[in-house]
């Protein structure tokens, strides 16, 4: 149904806003009496539009993990998700990239002995390490390498850290030598003709 502006013929911003108010009514009641109104009742419950993530890890630009109760899906790759059903997952792998060690990446070992690089240039240590414990939660068994991955990730969080404080305080103290020395400069001029 399509309500169309008294002036243009075209659909209005009241249709707009009529839409908008269906679709979260639909998110909220799920397979209620509005989702058999637009047709979309019979959905499989395995559609990833309609669940809700559990975790996401936002990394890069347009780049994502989301942690769903049956699988991970990394979205910005390719112009595609890529879709990984959590109990085929035996082992996360996490290396630092190439040319830039902070930008890690994210690697997955299936049970068939195969291999995928999940994630290359993730910077998101800090909502990753808070997706790890879910991840482990949900997989049961699931090895990690290295395997205080967590603990790594949380030095990782704490040196990064302490260079930032350190370059901080660097750029300051520059900062207070050059006021120095240019009160320095301006007094013994003002003082000596």
């Amino acid at each position: 149904m399509q309500h169309l502006s008294s002036e243009t013929g075209k659909p209005g911003y009241f249709s707009h806003a009529l839409d908008a108010l269906c679709a979260m009514l639909y998110n909220l009641i799920g397979t209620g009496p509005l989702a058999k109104l637009d047709g979309t009742a019979g959905m499989n419950e395995n559609d990833t539009v309609n669940k809700e993530p559990i975790s996401i890890v936002r990394f890069g630009i347009g780049k994502e993990l989301r942690l769903y109760h049956d699988e991970l899906v990394v979205t910005g790759q390719e112009d595609q998700a890529l879709h990984v059903q959590l109990d085929a997952i035996k082992r996360l792998t996490l290396v630092p990239g190439d040319p830039n060690p902070s930008k890690l990446v994210l690697m997955a070992d299936f049970d068939d002995d195969t291999t995928i690089i999940l994630a290359e240039g993730m910077s998101n240590v800090r909502g990753f390490r808070a997706m790890l414990p879910l991840l482990q939660e949900m997989i049961p068994g699931l090895e990690l390498d290295p395997p205080d991955m967590s603990e790594q990730l949380w030095q990782a969080l704490n040196t990064r850290r302490a260079w930032n404080i350190t370059c901080y305080g660097i750029f300051l103290l520059v900062c207070l030598v050059l006021v120095a020395l240019y009160f320095i400069v301006a007094y013994l001029g003002a003082h000596h003709p």
